[in-house]
């Protein structure tokens, strides 16, 4: 194998929008991308669609073989990395084979975080995150009739919602009494809430789950015991899925000597602590934040490609590509055909105004916050038509003085 040579390990989002970004034109003579999946790349954005049964896997499939060959990418499915040796610059597989590289980006991912309680190891108690979880799900589906889903932000109530879709009776369990508490104030969560019942899934809000009761076996759950300060109840459940959160995985930089926090350390150009080795994604920290969501990993991949399109200047240190900086995102989530927006601040500050629109019956809310008469942050639910603008305004800092009175009723009450 060629010594100008960029390895991967990972096949997930993170890996593919690096690939994408590089092009055809990349510098190196090969690219070699390490997964321990057994299937190609897919768009794990589209698991819950996919499990609702709106989408098939072929649909989710971002490229063909053609594709990879265009770019001289090789993708070993079912081939893990097992360490780094960075001193010989080599990764090392779990089947024994040793592969060098020339620049090698760790694209690892994470892993749902299960809580460490009473049942927990139970082999009906899985996370949402990969393939392999949706398989396991379908795989009980036919079989279950009851399904708990404990976590109620974006990936829980999807996962919600995909099951219901199947016909299975689903409790969403969220410690925080507002549904979505990273995105959403209370008044959306509550037209949230009120949409997920209509439903006809049973949401227990500002409950914690205190233990997963097993059979004599100690192998299945078959009741959830949840409790708040006033009640405590018991669930009867033939299926646990955990959307509490996720676990950088930085176990094979952590083991290489690679500096690690909560993620893989790494600097506004995406550089670790070990020469020519970079990280993104998930598995990743930057200026003491992990990373969840897409939009800001995108804004990684842009930044880390542009870098290394340039190997020779990636070993003198010399060229510097533009820095990542993190940014306020719009974050979107559509359940049964209602769409929620999230742009920025939800929550108002000292100083801050706020302006606000509410139809309960329509199921329409519309909230923006101002600071010093600029757009600090912005919920749409029901009627989200305005909330690229609202957020285009927001990332421009641009003053809203001129049109401040008709801005809560959108663009069109300026222009009609």
């Amino acid at each position: 194998m060629s010594n100008n040579t960029l390895i991967i390990i990972g096949n997930g989002m993170a890996s593919n929008r690096v690939l994408e970004e590089l092009g055809s034109e990349h510098p190196f003579d090969s690219i070699q991308v390490l997964s321990d999946e057994s299937i190609a790349h897919y768009n794990r954005i589209m698991l819950s669609p996919l499990l609702a049964g709106e989408t098939t896997l072929e649909a989710i499939t971002a490229h063909d073989s053609q594709w990879y060959e265009e770019r001289r990418i090789q993708v070993h499915l079912q081939k893990s990395a097992s360490a780094i040796d960075t001193a010989a610059k080599q990764v090392i597989c779990a089947d024994g084979e040793r592969l060098s590289y020339q620049a090698l980006i760790i694209a690892t991912g994470s892993r749902s975080w299960i809580p460490a309680l009473p049942g927990s190891n139970a082999r009906n108690v899985i996370g949402f995150r990969t393939m392999r979880d949706v398989d396991t799900l379908f795989d009980n589906i036919p079989a279950i009739r009851h399904a708990t889903v404990i976590g109620a932000g974006l990936l829980g109530v999807e996962a919600a919602v995909g099951l219901r879709a199947h016909g299975i009776d689903v409790t969403l369990v969220h410690r925080n009494p507002v549904l979505m508490n990273r995105q959403l104030d209370a008044t959306a969560a509550s037209l949230l809430q009120m949409e997920l019942e209509q439903r006809g899934i049973d949401v227990k809000a500002g409950f914690n789950p205190d233990q997963l009761q097993t059979d004599s076996s100690a192998q299945t759950v078959q009741t959830v015991t949840i409790s708040n300060a006033r009640q405590k109840l018991k669930i009867d459940t033939g299926l646990v899925i955990f959307a509490t959160g996720i676990t950088p995985n930085k176990e094979i930089a952590e083991s290489a000597g690679i500096a690690c926090a909560q993620g893989i350390l790494v600097d506004e150009h995406m550089r670790t602590s070990a020469p020519q080795v970079f990280a993104l994604g998930e598995c990743c920290e930057f200026n003491g934040n992990t990373y969840g969501l897409v939009a800001p990993i995108w804004d990684q991949a842009r930044v880390l490609a542009s870098l290394i399109q340039h190997p020779s200047d990636i070993q003198s240190g010399v060229r510097l590509s533009e820095p990542y900086q993190e940014r306020q995102h719009l974050t979107k989530l559509k359940v049964s055909g209602v769409d929620i927006h999230s742009i920025g601040r939800y929550e108002a500050e000292e100083d801050d105004d706020v302006l606000e629109l509410l139809d309960r019956q329509a199921g329409i809310y519309r909230k923006i916050i101002l600071r010093n008469d600029r757009i600090a942050g912005a919920l749409c639910v029901g009627d989200v038509n305005d909330s690229q603008w609202y957020y285009e305004l927001m990332d421009s800092s641009e003053a809203v003085t001129d049109i401040r009175s008709n801005l809560i009723f959108g663009r069109i009450t300026l222009t009609g």
